[in-house]
């Protein structure tokens, strides 16, 4: 999905919902929102611990959209992943530093701040998510202590992972390279 189709999904989810309801988003989505050019994803993934919502209003409203959560097969299809602890790479939030990406009726959508999201996204680092990353620093003044005090606020395992401490490292590298480009 585009930003158009994220946001006509976003849309009728809202519409969907009857009373006040908070997700908490990372990953592409959120890039997708910050209008990152071209950017397009299959899902939306939501950490579910930060949201506020009541999740079978969520299922409904998202089933009705046309957008399922968690499909049961690995699917081509747009979906959401709703995202337990267990698999949570992302830190806690903070809501002196929490960002609003779309609010509707019932509907609001937040998500961390930019270092958090470029935290996140160090477990996995491969091509796409060093585009975001990209993108998300060309749009801030970014500095790489921030990711690194981000990265330590990981829950457990993630903040002692050695692929996340490893790709930390490429960040930094990244980074020095992507100011010098500019």
């Amino acid at each position: 999905m585009n930003k158009r189709e994220l946001l006509m999904y976003i849309e009728k989810v809202d519409a969907g919902l009857d009373q006040p309801s908070m997700l908490y988003i990372y990953g592409s989505a959120v890039c997708i929102l910050l209008d990152q050019p071209d950017r397009t994803s299959l899902d939306i993934d939501i950490a579910a611990p930060y949201s506020d919502i009541d999740f079978g209003a969520l299922s409904k409203a998202a089933d009705r959209a046309g957008l399922p959560v968690n499909p049961p097969d690995i699917t081509n299809s747009n979906h959401i992943e709703w995202i337990q602890s267990l698999r949570l790479c992302l830190p806690k939030p903070d809501p002196d530093r929490e960002i609003i990406l779309w609010q509707g009726k019932n509907l609001v959508i937040k998500s961390g701040s930019v270092p958090d999201i470029i935290a996140s996204k160090l477990i996995r680092y491969d091509e796409l998510d060093q585009g975001d990353i990209q993108y998300l620093c060309d749009q801030s003044n970014i500095k790489y202590s921030e990711v690194r005090d981000a990265a330590k606020r990981l829950p457990p395992p993630f903040q002692a992972d050695a692929i996340v401490l490893e790709n930390l490292n490429n960040f930094e590298v990244d980074l020095g390279m992507w100011r010098r480009e500019v």
